[in-house]
């Protein structure tokens, strides 16, 4: 579940230079990763597969636990992408991972953007904004 983000969090966020912004998508990307090796050990466990079953291929293991052709292969195309990119190879990736890309990164800084405005904006009706604002 998404948390909430702070003011701060929204306006560094917004500010961040083209490293951080690296930096925080490789960590997003680490703990996407934990978080999906650790629901697919969940379920290899609840189907009795054996501990030595996690050395697999990761697409093998996906079959296994009955996840469909199409997620495995979504999830391979997002690998190689990865790949592509940290091998500085970016121009290499296909124009539909582009496009996907790029429509996600503009839905985050559009997303931030907006809350960003929501927290600066005083409340309607109000001539000043409150003492909160001003310390900025």
């Amino acid at each position: 579940m998404p948390t909430k983000q702070t003011r701060e969090a929204i306006e560094a966020e917004l500010n961040a230079s083209e490293l951080e912004r690296l930096e925080r998508l490789t960590e997003e990307l680490i703990q996407d990763h934990e978080e999906f090796e650790k629901n697919l050990r969940q379920r290899e466990e609840i189907l009795g597969l054996p501990a030595f079953y996690s050395s697999k291929p990761t697409a093998e293991r996906m079959a296994a636990v009955g996840m469909s052709q199409a997620a495995i292969d979504q999830r391979q195309i997002w690998v190689d992408a990865i790949r592509i990119i940290l091998s500085g190879r970016s121009y290499q990736l296909p124009d539909h991972v582009k496009n996907k890309l790029a429509a996600e990164a503009d839905a985050q800084f559009v997303g931030a953007k907006l809350l960003a405005d929501i927290v600066q904006k005083p409340p309607e009706g109000m001539a000043d904004p409150p003492p909160r604002f001003l310390n900025r």
